[in-house]
């Protein structure tokens, strides 16, 4: 409990510490006239006085908060995603919420991609076009039928199941890069298909027209909010979801198909059978987040599912760490944000996260995430030794002490 406590203060700290930028950036030339170096207690509440550092400090907590579900520690994440939730209460920038949504939107396909890509080993690069056929088939249903908007979403999630199986079974009779080509080649197919499509039913280059989404009855700001919890719980379960299948036999079998594919198969472990599950659940994902896109934005088009899309949402997946629950959290978050800060300099955009990409991939592999890991691996090897040192003190300090009759077979 000591350990909890004092990570959860050190988080809360760098979280402080990080959000200073963020009031400066979103306060501009206010925050600086407010920040006085001559009165410090004075400027120390000006700084809390804003509810945009209030706002950074809740994304930053909320963000935390989702790291401490994949570390099991359910009593403190619930508090978390409690303050992740509140804001779009404290929020009214709606151009701020909007880009939370996408980015929501957007982290629910990068977990789905992160389990097949990083859990079940395989190179599958047809992700996206999963993705916007989730889009478009419920699009399409929401369009043509009287089904339920959310109804149209769950049935992109089952658009998305039955493209990643078929996807699956010609894709692992392939190895190496030859799996990686075969299902980049289905996403420029796919793609090629809705771009060329003659009857209308896709709308061709533009895309889908307006569509009926889930909160279309309601305000602008109050379909915005609605929208932010809906996403924000599909992530929450989407993560809590997949760390339970990690820690599963399921999860077992596909790390051993990963690390040691000859061992684990001479165990009894099927991998056709196992990546087949693998690639329907994300793929399930992937569509229901693709129904969220097209219901959030009222329309998809194939631009959704280009070269480089691909490229930034795979960068998100390396840099915050392949195969660990928090990876796509933290590195879809960093980008989003970089992305967001960038957005005035498109020619800029792709380099910086390049380079980032680059820096990640030299010097930390196994991404942030991976490097968190190791760090409170440490900690924690840190507080066990003191415990049981501790532990080994208490006997010896007892036998110092004679009680009864100094012969130990006499009480």
């Amino acid at each position: 409990m000591r350990l909890k406590i004092m990570l959860g203060g050190l988080a809360l700290a760098c979280a402080f510490v990080a959000n200073l930028g963020f009031f400066y950036k979103y306060r501009g030339a206010n925050a600086v006239a407010k920040v006085d170096v001559r009165h410090p207690l004075r400027s120390v509440k000006a700084l809390f006085s804003s509810r945009w550092f209030a706002l950074g400090m809740i994304v930053a907590t909320a963000s935390w908060g989702l790291h401490v579900v994949a570390l099991a520690l359910a009593p403190m994440s619930v508090i978390q995603v409690a303050l992740a939730a509140g804001i779009p209460l404290v929020l009214t920038n709606q151009y701020v919420l909007s880009v939370m949504v996408t980015t929501l939107v957007l982290l629910v396909l990068n977990i789905s991609w992160n389990f097949v890509l990083g859990v079940a080993g395989v190179w599958n690069f047809g992700q996206l076009a999963i993705y916007a056929l989730g889009g478009y088939g419920a699009g399409i249903i929401m369009l043509h039928t009287a089904l339920p908007p959310w109804l149209a979403v769950l049935a992109g999630g089952l658009v998305g199941t039955f493209a990643a199986v078929l996807l699956a079974f010609p894709t692992l009779r392939l190895y190496g890069i030859y799996t990686s080509l075969l299902t980049f080649a289905f996403a420029v197919v796919i793609q090629y298909v809705i771009v060329n499509d003659g009857s209308g039913l896709t709308g061709g280059t533009f895309g889908l027209p307006i569509v009926t989404g889930l909160y279309s009855s309601l305000s602008l700001a109050a379909s915005a909010r609605a929208y932010f919890w809906t996403v924000l719980a599909v992530v929450v379960a989407s993560t809590i979801l997949l760390a339970a299948v990690g820690r599963s036999r399921l999860g077992i079998a596909l790390r051993g198909l990963r690390d040691a594919p000859a061992y684990a198969a001479a165990r009894g472990v099927s991998p056709m059978r196992y990546r087949v599950i693998a690639f329907a659940v994300s793929g399930f994902l992937a569509g229901i987040a693709g129904g969220l896109y097209v219901s959030y934005n009222q329309s998809i088009s194939p631009s959704a599912m280009g070269l480089t899309p691909m490229s930034i949402d795979v960068t998100m997946l390396v840099i915050g760490g392949l195969g660990t629950a928090t990876g796509p959290i933290i590195g879809t978050i960093l980008l989003a944000i970089v992305q967001t800060s960038l957005v005035s300099h498109p020619g800029a955009e792709l380099t910086i996260l390049g380079i980032f990409l680059l820096v990640v991939v030299v010097f930390v592999p196994d991404g942030l995430a991976g490097l968190a890991a190791r760090h409170w691996r440490r900690i924690s090897a840190w507080a066990a030794e003191d415990d049981q040192s501790g532990e080994a003190a208490g006997p010896a300090e007892a036998a110092e002490i004679p009680e009864g009759s100094p012969d130990p077979n006499v009480a």
